[in-house]
This record gives structure tokens, sequence and C-alpha cells, in this order.
């Protein structure tokens, strides 16, 4: 991220800046392999306002992305409209659009997602989720499943080179990839969910021979504690390809179901491994409204190098679905 950076703080629009924006942003990875393309996806204020840690506790549209076992648990039909502004940068611009509804025992998502720098570079990321009960067991005990399947588009705009002038065109590719996961719900409060991302493990080359960038299965734990009505206690762990483990932990607090507040940490293994630095972990807020079904979220977390980011998210009922 170091190379993002050091263009970042420049703040310069001019047209040979931005292509250089766009391929250090794209390549900013490539020393952490899932830190790659769509390094910066992310759908739902709230759960990025818990420390991108409430996989086990997503169950609206954005169950998705963050973990499509939770979809079984949607109820009747939701729009989410999501705006972002990753690190304040006026270039740089983030949003989704989600559907999901519940039909035949299943709880389904269809959603569009765009990150991109204005006339350099553009992801573009289509999804379809599902997920549904699988078993039940005495006690209230069950688990769910789901998947969601990704089609990713990633392309250049072409650009004169600011050296010699002549003509670049990286072009454009799409690939496919395949995410999972289960949810395990206990009747002492808890919720505890697995999340396997980019199974399909899809690579991006742009320039010949180098063997551009692979998106490495990620795999995540998550827990959910509510220890009352109105609190809740989230936590995650991540490991890509075999590497170190992440943690992230998060907590939200809700008033007479009309009002949240949330807050989180992110890669907190830093602070008990016994090498890193504490400058690798973020800290996420934010908080949501509620009336008649319909959500307002909002979440902002910091990265030392880059500064802010903020996020907006609108959720609410459609075609007479579920208040």
């Amino acid at each position: 991220m170091r190379r993002v950076a050091k263009l970042v703080r420049a703040r310069k629009p001019a047209a040979h800046v931005l292509p250089a924006l766009a391929v250090a942003l794209a390549c900013a990875g490539a020393a952490t392999p899932a830190r790659a393309y769509f390094e910066e996806t992310a759908v739902g204020a709230r759960v990025l306002a818990l420390g991108f840690s409430a996989l086990a506790d997503a169950h609206d549209v954005s169950a998705y992305y963050w973990n499509p076992a939770g979809l079984a648990r949607l109820r009747g039909t939701e729009l989410l409209l999501d705006l972002a502004k990753p690190y304040g940068i006026s270039e740089l611009n983030e949003g989704t659009i989600a559907v999901g509804t519940q039909r035949f025992g299943t709880g389904w998502a269809l959603a569009w997602h765009h990150l991109g720098i204005t006339n350099a570079y553009g992801e573009e990321l289509f999804s379809l989720g599902a997920g549904r009960p699988l078993m039940t067991f005495p006690g209230g005990h069950g688990l769910s499943g789901g998947a969601t399947f990704k089609y990713g588009r990633i392309g250049f705009v072409p650009f004169d080179d600011p050296v010699d002038g002549f003509p670049v065109d990286y072009g454009h590719q799409a690939k496919g990839s395949l995410d999972a996961a289960i949810t395990w719900s206990t009747p002492w409060r808890v919720d505890v969910s697995w999340v396997a991302r980019d199974l399909l493990q899809p690579r991006y080359q742009f320039v010949e021979g180098t063997g551009g960038d692979r998106l490495v299965t990620r795999q995540q734990l998550a827990g959910a504690f509510r220890w009352n009505r109105e609190s809740t206690v989230t936590a995650s762990w991540s490991q890509v390809d075999g590497g170190p483990i992440s943690f992230n932990a998060g907590m939200e607090v809700t008033f007479y179901d009309v009002f949240a507040i949330r807050s989180g940490l992110t890669n907190l293994a830093v602070i008990y491994a016994s090498t890193g630095s504490p400058n690798d972990f973020q800290y996420t807020g934010g908080f949501g409204v509620y009336h008649k079904g319909y959500f307002i979220d909002a979440a902002a977390f910091t990265n030392r190098d880059l500064g802010a980011s903020y996020r907006m998210t609108l959720r609410f009922p459609v075609f007479g679905g579920s208040r």
C-alpha cells in the first residue's frame, strides 16, 4: 500500500497521475496475494463499523458478500444502496446496488458493485448469492449454508504514456469466482460462521509474462454473541493461503430498536503476535437509524497511510417486503 499512499498524498488529478494511481491500486497487494484486485470490495456500513467482524451476524441482503449462509434468515424483499468514499479521494468512487428476497425456502440476492478511478480504472463485480437452512437439531440448534457466485470484470482506460507519448491500452478481463459459507445457530445467543472466499482463485494478468495476480482463497471463522437484546459482540479470524492470521472485533449497542452505535478494531493479531507493527490495525466506528423497516447506516474507518474512509448504506423493503 505504500505505493498507493505516495500517490494519494500528492492528490494530483492530472491525466498522467490517474493511470499511475490505478495501476498502483490494482497492484498494491503484490506482496500479499489476497490484497490485489477487488481488495477494496466491501458492502454495507454496519459490518464495516464493527471492524469487518460481524460475518456471523449478517442477515440482511449484504450477507451475499459477508456470509451467504446468512441469506437463509432474510425476510421479505429488500433493496440496498451503498455508497463509499475511500480515503477521501475525489477521483476514487465505490458503490453497490443489491436486491434480496426469500423464495422457495431460500434467501436470494443479486448485486452489482463498482470501484473505479475516474477516467483511469474500474472494477465491476456482479454477484448472485443464495442461502437456506440445512438442518435443525433438538434444543434450538440449526445449520444453514450458502454460496455466492461472483463475476468480476477489471478494465483500464487507454492513455498516452507520459514519457514517450505512445498510447497504452491494458484492456479488460473478466473472471468468475465462488464464495461458500455455513452458519451454526445455537440457543445460547451465540452464532458461529465459517466463510471461504474465492474458491476458484481467478487470476488476472494484464502484462504478458508477469504471471498476474491470483485471488487466493481466504478462510474466515466468525462468531457473534448477544449478551442481551440490545448488545452484540462480534469477532472474526481470517487466514490467506496458510499465511498469518488476522483478528477483528466489534461491539454494537442498540437503543429502543431505533438507534445503534458501533465500534471495532481490525487486524488485532499484531497486538499479541511476536512480530508486526501496531500501525497495521485500524479503528472503525459508526451508527445506525431504523424506522418502519428503513435502515440508514454510516461507518468510518482509518488507515495510517491513506487516511479515513466513509460509507453510507440505505436499506428498505420493496414490493411489499417485510417491515
